[in-house]
């Protein structure tokens, strides 16, 4: 997705409607403490706000209509997870607009290129002696260029948070995030992966433009995650770009309710091996392409351990139920139980080196067509031939060499 077309008109126009109603009295009294409301950033804002990292930032935002006024705005910049307290703030009176209803900063801490930015801004009261009192605040966030050109040499992620290893409750927060090196902004997503397997198999996978995302245990997937298991996390820079993208580290968090004890060693369910199961009468070939030859059949119904996985997971390598032959048979057509964890990747073999045994037919001093006790075994072998007995005669038939 393209984050220069990714923006919200529903969203400007609401912005648009709220910035109309920000021009304030000039004689309105100061405001209580309950009375303070939150600021409405302007500018820069949004999926579209895209700066350059050399030019000076300048913050502006409005303020609703109210009966009363604040004293003053403060506002600051991060990237990365919010601090707890800002290293730096900056200040601007109520009294000192730019415009009617509006008030900007400029920012003096220079900007890094290719990052995610945020900004808050929130309105407050002078109070004499000791602190001063902080009322809502709103948060805004833009981002720097240069955009990345196409065929850049994307970087992997620094992760930042959560830290590895961590239990969380179901409605605990999560803030995922991470630091990109890539000196240039990803014209794309980045996407959180999360599985209860570290292959990442039926990951859960999280789109985001921004570099933090705050979520909670309970709110991933349309049912959440499950409780008393362990998941892994990772981040992919442009997932829709070239499959060679990297990926982060791998980290882990446990889902743990409060006042529920898991299993010991904070195990996940105990996995079952996989199994294929056919969905129709499927070509059992010697590599994971329909290039390589047939080498067995594999039935609709019959089912067949699963002991390995091309690169690009179309293909399962399987042990076949009628020669018990090593093949491979299309993802696509078949149904898969059990854990898919534990599958590893298996480097086919070169097709230069089938070739041959395409022309060959096997002799009948190498074959025994006489030990399949039916028609689809025999068949399966393109040595051998089946006879069919006359109806109702039994055994019903025999196979034989050709």
């Amino acid at each position: 997705m393209n984050r220069l077309f990714h923006f919200s008109c529903l969203a400007v126009a609401a912005l648009l409607m709220n910035l109309a109603a920000c021009s304030l009295p000039t004689e309105t009294p100061p405001c209580t403490r309950e009375q303070l409301q939150a600021p409405i950033p302007v500018s820069p804002n949004g999926e579209s706000a895209i700066l350059d990292p050399t030019d000076p930032l300048i913050l502006e935002w409005g303020y609703p209509t109210s009966p009363c006024h604040p004293d003053f705005f403060e506002a600051y910049v991060w990237t990365g997870p919010e601090p707890e307290t800002p290293g730096m703030t900056g200040r601007v009176n109520y009294d000192n607009r730019s415009s009617p209803g509006r008030w900007h900063m400029p920012w003096g801490i220079p900007l890094q290129p290719g990052n995610t930015y945020y900004w808050r801004v929130y309105a407050g009261l002078e109070t004499g002696p000791g602190s001063d009192v902080d009322g809502p605040s709103a948060r805004g966030y833009f981002f720097t260029g240069p955009i990345c050109a196409a065929g850049t040499e994307m970087q992997p992620v620094n992760l930042i948070s959560p830290p590895d290893d961590i239990t969380v409750a179901p409605d605990e927060e999560i803030t995922f995030a991470w630091d990109d090196p890539t000196p240039c902004l990803v014209n794309g997503l980045f996407e959180i992966s999360i599985a209860d397997n570290p292959d990442f198999y039926g990951r859960y996978g999280i789109p985001i433009l921004q570099t933090v995302y705050t979520t909670t245990p309970a709110e991933i997937g349309t049912e959440g995650l499950q409780n008393c298991t362990r998941y892994y996390w990772r981040i992919k820079t442009d997932p829709a770009g070239p499959a060679e993208e990297p990926f982060s580290e791998t980290r882990t968090f446990f889902v743990q309710p409060e006042g529920i004890l898991c299993p010991p060693g904070n195990l996940n369910p105990p996995s079952i091996p996989p199994i294929a199961i056919a969905r129709l009468d499927l070509n059992c070939r010697l590599g994971p392409s329909p290039d390589y030859p047939i080498e067995d059949a594999f039935y609709a119904g019959e089912q067949a351990p699963i002991e390995g996985r091309s690169a690009d997971g179309n293909w399962w390598l399987i042990t076949s139920p009628g020669r018990e032959a090593r093949c491979w048979v299309w993802a696509e057509q078949v149904d898969v139980e059990g854990d898919l964890s534990g599958v590893e990747i298996v480097e086919a073999p070169p097709l230069v080196t089938l070739e041959p045994s395409l022309t060959e037919t096997p002799s009948a001093t190498t074959v025994n067509c006489s030990q399949y006790q039916d028609p689809q075994s025999c068949l399966a072998n393109p040595a051998c031939q089946w006879h069919a007995a006359p109806p109702n005669q039994l055994p019903a038939g025999y196979c034989e060499n050709k």
